[in-house]
């Protein structure tokens, strides 16, 4: 560890002003985003679940690294996802990341920790010691009929929470046969299916008209064996939670 690093590992309830200034200031500026408090508050502190765990580093009083551990629980088990992580550029390559990585899974040890990594932070996440815990595909929903079978329920409050309450809201609806179905916009005319919730809260969404619809499944798909893409969930730590099934609805970029 770079001795003229300093690195602070706090749950995000501890976190004071400037901390939270520095969190937000480091992550717009490395991916070029305009997120303001009003974000991070609904995300981190009025989470359903409690604190959250960030690890920030400075070096003297300039913020140069963020790396948080999102609380995001799945059927009752505590458990993290880490996400919006920041590294200022010429601070690449001093294993800053990995060192925030090592400070939060020390911390948060015996709880279950998942991670949807992109293609370039998989190999990352596997080299220090993330298992793939499970693949999902994309595929086309022809058959319609399917969808009740196939989609995950969504909890009220975290549908209104996760989705409703989100300053970056892009969630629709779409009804089926007395079913509801949360959608997240892609582009244009096209959705993901996330999950189907509760009839009485579609009133917080938009209904999607005449949708075009993909979902995620566990199995091969045309479009991956084409594209060669799926989304990869790995997971961190005890071996009993291999058999915990994670829903795509839980993804931090949905």
């Amino acid at each position: 560890m770079d001795k003229d690093l300093k690195y602070i590992g706090k749950y995000t309830s501890e976190l004071n002003n400037k901390e939270k200034q520095d969190f937000l200031y480091l992550f717009n500026l490395v991916f070029n985003l305009n997120y303001n408090m009003k974000w991070f508050n609904w995300k981190y502190l009025d989470n359903i679940y409690g604190d959250s765990y960030i690890v920030l580093v400075y070096h003297r009083d300039r913020i140069i690294g963020i790396r948080s551990f999102w609380r995001n629980d799945i059927d009752g088990l505590l458990s993290y996802q880490p996400c919006d992580t920041a590294v200022l550029s010429e601070y690449r390559g001093r294993g800053i990341f990995s060192q925030m990585s090592k400070i939060a899974l020390k911390e948060l040890e015996g709880s279950f920790i998942y991670n949807f990594p992109n293609e370039n932070s998989l190999p990352g996440n596997l080299k220090l010691g993330w298992k793939i815990h499970k693949e999902y595909h994309i595929k086309p929903i022809w058959n319609k009929s399917r969808l009740k079978s196939e989609a995950k329920f969504i909890e009220d409050s975290y549908l209104l929470w996760k989705f409703y309450n989100s300053p970056l809201n892009k969630y629709y609806y779409y009804e089926r046969n007395g079913e509801i179905y949360l959608l997240y916009k892609r582009r244009q005319n096209l959705y993901y299916v996330l999950g189907k919730f509760n009839e009485e809260n579609k009133k917080y969404f938009t209904k999607a008209k005449n949708p075009i619809l993909f979902n995620h499944t566990g199995g091969e798909t045309l479009m991956h064996k084409l594209l060669k893409k799926s989304t990869t969930i790995v997971s961190y730590g005890n071996g009993s939670f291999q058999n915990i099934d994670v829903p795509i609805f839980k993804a931090d970029y949905f």
